[in-house]
């Protein structure tokens, strides 16, 4: 039957699977455009699998006969000898992980340590890459924390970002749609990405101690239709510094275009709270939060946000504003000091749209018995997901009540209650999950998640 399909029709169809990596794997038997069709689709980001050191097998077995060649005339020994492989796998790649290839879970890569020649492998690879990929749509050069020191040595020994350079490098990302990086690389890298690549929709960037300014901020400002900017820093630098407002300064020219805002221990700039982000639909913060400038942000930018989340701040001021500016939300990270119940109370009361919260209780915040009778209460009709840490729930009478008074809500909207951490009390499962059990069978529960970590 599959294979009177015509390969259209079969494409749209392992379309759909490219999450379930399973059903895709088990496609690879049924024929061989059923093969080819799931190879292509499970290629496409290869450094999802764990069994990273056969991908590397495999890459080192798609490098033509001169990169071969090459390696083992400089001595290099660990090339495999095998048939050629059966299709041309690195062709079907749309994702490029430096820190995966460099020195992810892979044996091979071990062995750089071991003998520098073997860097050469590292090299053949990436040319390939650059000239047999059409189009790469996500870069990623991020490192892990765990692999600073060694990526540092390798760095000054081996200049591995020279495949912008390399054949073909030019059409292979220029359209580029997303992009992770560190701020310490290199700044003549991000000035020769910023003459090729004008299609980045998504831009990572964690900030170290060096930062490349110029190339990043060049980078930023020459994008035609930037979605989405993600700044971290957790280094303990200046937030304020030049060279990060100087990023700041060239992300606002792409204040029609951004929908998504993130940053880590990097508060808005207070330049932020006088332009207008007409897109914007979701904005997280972490940490190093300035009340007093997201407060006039979201006083111009507000209306439009469908998402925010504010990470470890308890503050009614903030809350009110929330409520007052924030109407469209439909997801909302936010603390509410326990004093905060008439905050909570408008933000239910304005935000119609709003459908989750994730929020903590604990010794400062609003209780989870509290919240969970202000949410019965007062929460619109889209509301249906609460998330909780330290609920501090410390009998099933609290969840009964709840789910009793869910269950007369009009119209019905099945509710999903997740807590993380019940305080020093935490509930019985196998009572609550005959509770679970009863009001899931009435409708009234969609998901329960009771964890203790």
């Amino acid at each position: 039957m599959i294979s009177t399909l015509p390969t259209d029709c079969l494409n749209k169809i392992f379309e759909c699977l490219e999450k379930d990596k399973a059903t895709l794997h088990s496609c690879l038997l049924v024929n061989r455009l059923c093969c080819r069709i799931s190879v292509e689709i499970l290629w496409r980001n290869i450094w999802d699998f764990k069994c990273i050191d056969q991908i590397m097998r495999t890459l080192i077995d798609c490098l033509p006969n001169e990169s071969k060649d090459l390696l083992i005339n400089n001595g290099v020994t660990s090339i495999p000898i095998s048939n050629p492989p059966l299709f041309n796998y690195v062709s079907f790649c749309k994702v490029l992980s430096i820190p995966h290839l460099l020195i992810g879970y892979c044996t091979y890569i071990e062995i750089l340590t071991k003998d520098p020649k073997n860097y050469l492998i590292i090299q053949e690879i990436l040319k390939m890459f650059m000239k047999q990929i059409s189009s790469l749509k996500k870069m990623d050069f991020c490192f892990f924390e765990d692999d600073y020191d060694y990526y540092y040595s390798f760095y000054e020994k081996y200049n591995f970002l020279n495949f912008i350079n390399f054949p073909g490098a030019n059409d292979c990302l220029k359209n580029l749609s997303e992009l992770i990086c560190d701020s310490y690389i290199n700044s003549e890298f991000f000035l020769q990405l910023s003459k090729i690549c004008h299609n980045i929709n998504s831009l990572v960037i964690k900030f170290e101690e060096t930062v490349s300014v110029v190339g990043i901020k060049d980078l930023i400002f020459c994008q035609n239709n930037l979605k989405s900017i993600s700044f971290t820093c957790n280094n303990g630098r200046d937030i304020f510094d030049n060279d990060i407002l100087n990023c700041f300064k060239a992300s606002t020219k792409h204040s029609n275009t951004l929908t998504e805002l993130f940053l880590y221990g990097i508060s808005l700039p207070s330049t932020f709270t006088k332009i207008i982000f007409s897109n914007l639909r979701a904005l997280k913060l972490v940490f190093s939060i300035n009340v007093d400038t997201l407060i006039k942000f979201l006083v111009n930018n507000g209306k439009n946000l469908e998402e925010l989340s504010v990470f470890r701040c308890d503050n009614n001021s903030l809350n009110l504003a929330i409520a007052n500016y924030c109407q469209n939300l439909k997801s909302l990270y936010i603390h509410f000091p326990s004093n905060g119940i008439e905050e909570l109370k408008m933000i239910f009361v304005n935000c119609q749209q709003l459908e989750s919260i994730i929020t903590s209780c604990g010794y400062t915040h609003l209780s989870g018995k509290r919240l969970l009778e202000l949410v019965a209460k007062y929460s619109p009709k889209n509301f249906h997901e609460l998330k909780l840490r330290e609920a501090n729930l410390n009998s099933k009478d609290h969840l009964e009540s709840f789910f009793s008074s869910w269950k007369d809500r009009i119209p019905l909207k099945p509710f999903s209650l997740i807590i993380n951490g019940n305080g020093k009390d935490p509930l019985n499962n196998n009572i609550i999950r005959k509770l679970v059990e009863k009001y899931k069978g009435l409708g009234v529960i969609k998901k329960f998640e009771n964890s203790n970590k």
